[in-house]
C-alpha cells in the first residue's frame, strides 16, 4: 500500500520493488539534478538525465573531492555516485544501501569498471554496521538519502560522527521539506509516495546538525533545481504507463509534486559540514 511510514523496512522495500528509475531518471540514478542554467543564465540548459550527474559533480567541487579522499557513500542507491566520483577523482569510495536489490546492482558496476576504487555494502546509516566503523574517511557522502528517516536525523549525525576522519567533511544534499503547515496535496503525492513520514525544512535541517555538533560550512538552497527535476521528470513520465503503488499514473504524481513544491512545501539543499568539535588524535 502507499501508505506514509518512515520505517527502514518499507524504504529497503520500496526501493527493491521500484521499477520505473531507470527508464525515467537514467540507468542507476535515483537522485535528482543539479542544472547550470538556474544560477548562471549562459550555462547549457541539461537534460534530467545529464543534470543528475552535473549534481555528483557540484558536490565534488563543493566538497573538493580528490585522488586521495576515501569517500563513505550513506545511501548510495545503484552506486552510479561512487562510479562518478571515482571516475571523475581516482577517489576510493565505499558505498552502503539499506536496499539489497540496490547493492546487488553496486557490486555488478564495481565489476564491470574494476579499474575504480568501488566497494559497497548493505547496511543503515542510523546503525552503521561494524565493517564500516573499523575505518575512517574523509569524505561522507549522501544524496536524496537522509530524508527517508528525517526523524532519525540526530542519531543519523551521531552515526556520522564515528566514521569522520580528523579534518574530514560531510558533503550533503537532501530533499527537504516546510517549516510550514504540510498541506493534503503534498501528504498525497509526495510524503505517501516516497514513504515519508515527515520531512524537516531548510531551518529546521540546519538547527539539527549544527545541535548535533557539525558546523556549516557552505549551504545552498536547491528548490529551484528541485522544482526543474520533477518538471522535467513528468515531460518524460507522460510518454510511459508507470504506476505508483496506490496505482496512480506517476505522471500525475510528479506533476502535483511540480505544483507543491512551487508552493514551498518541499525542497532540497546542499550543505557541507565539518565537526565542531573534532576528535583529540590519538
Amino acid at each position: 500500500m502507499n501508505s506514509a511510514i518512515g520505517e527502514e523496512k518499507t524504504q529497503r522495500d520500496y526501493y527493491n520493488k521500484a521499477n520505473h528509475y531507470d527508464t525515467l531518471w537514467g540507468q542507476d540514478n535515483i537522485h535528482l539534478g543539479y542544472y547550470p542554467h538556474l544560477a548562471k543564465a549562459d550555462a547549457p540548459r541539461l537534460n534530467f538525465k545529464e543534470a543528475g550527474s552535473m549534481m555528483t559533480k557540484r558536490m565534488v567541487e563543493v566538497g573538493n573531492i580528490n585522488k586521495g579522499s576515501v569517500v563513505l557513500d550513506l545511501g548510495c542507491g545503484k552506486g552510479v555516485a561512487c562510479k562518478e566520483i571515482a571516475e571523475l577523482t581516482g577517489a576510493t569510495c565505499l558505498g552502503m544501501d539499506l536496499s539489497e536489490t540496490n547493492v546487488d546492482r553496486c557490486k555488478e558496476l564495481a565489476k564491470e569498471h574494476s579499474n575504480l576504487k568501488m566497494e559497497f555494502c548493505v547496511g543503515s546509516f542510523t546503525e552503521l554496521p561494524a565493517a564500516l566503523l573499523n575505518r575512517k574517511y574523509t569524505h561522507i557522502f549522501a544524496q536524496l538519502a537522509f530524508c527517508h528517516v528525517h526523524k532519525l536525523l540526530p542519531q543519523t549525525m551521531k552515526e556520522v560522527q564515528k566514521v569522520l576522519a580528523p579534518g574530514g567533511v560531510c558533503i550533503i544534499m537532501d530533499y527537504i521539506g516546510t517549516e510550514d503547515p504540510v498541506i493534503e496535496d503534498t501528504r498525497e503525492n509526495v510524503h505517501k509516495r516516497l514513504h515519508f513520514e515527515m520531512l524537516h525544512g531548510h531551518r529546521s535541517w540546519r538547527k539539527i546538525v549544527e545541535d548535533h555538533g557539525f558546523n556549516i560550512l557552505f549551504y545552498e538552497n536547491l528548490d529551484r533545481h528541485m522544482l526543474q527535476s520533477y518538471t522535467d521528470l513528468a515531460a518524460e513520465a507522460s510518454k510511459y504507463d508507470f504506476k505508483s503503488a496506490d496505482g496512480e499514473p506517476i505522471v500525475k504524481n510528479y506533476l502535483k509534486t511540480v505544483e507543491v513544491c512551487s508552493k514551498g512545501q518541499i525542497g532540497m539543499n546542499l550543505a557541507l559540514l565539518s565537526l565542531s568539535h573534532p576528535p583529540a588524535r590519538l
